[in-house]
């Protein structure tokens, strides 16, 4: 059986979602733009692979520094960050004008702390979720009234699906 590992990427400023898996055999990534079978054999240099996807074999130089990756191919170098998906789902990069807590891969709810209808403080726990075997705490982006909360305890849900929605802002 395959596992599955999303991960989400920023390649050259551009966001770029795939899901790593390993059949037993080889790794699979499934991207977007659909799925690839893959190999990385190291070979012998400080930090030299070589890759082999899509019937294309490709020498390259990876370095990994703490925010980001290189890869030096073909004579260019990418550079690869990592969007940590514990922050993106406590919504710490969608800013407080965001109303709505989307998830950004599959998971379960472990528990529902508010419900529609209750006055939440920026901050303010609202619900714990489970995703990649990580519990994570989500948490009210604004001060305001809770709208929607869409799933219960022990209920799966699935990639971008709405997790909690405020009310809009009276202005």
């Amino acid at each position: 059986m395959e596992k599955l590992m999303q991960r989400i990427f920023q390649i050259d400023g551009e966001e770029t979602e795939c899901w790593l898996g390993h059949d037993g055999s080889r790794f699979v990534l499934n991207t977007p733009n659909g799925t690839v079978a893959c190999q990385l054999d190291p070979t012998g240099l400080p930090g030299g692979y070589t890759l082999r996807a899509k019937g294309v074999v490709r020498e390259l130089r990876l370095a990994v520094g703490p925010e980001a990756t290189f890869v030096h191919m073909n004579g260019r170098t990418y550079e690869v960050g990592r969007v940590d998906p514990a922050e993106r789902l406590a919504g710490s990069d969608g800013g407080t004008s965001d109303d709505r807590l989307v998830a950004p891969m599959p998971g379960v709810v472990v528990s529902v702390a508010v419900k529609p209808g209750d006055t939440v403080e920026e901050g303010q726990p609202l619900l714990v979720i489970e995703s990649m075997k990580l519990e994570t705490t989500l948490t009210a982006p604004r001060d305001g009234v809770v709208a929607e909360m869409p799933f219960a305890e022990g209920d799966s849900f699935g990639l971008k699906d709405i997790l909690a929605q405020l009310a809009p802002e009276e202005k």
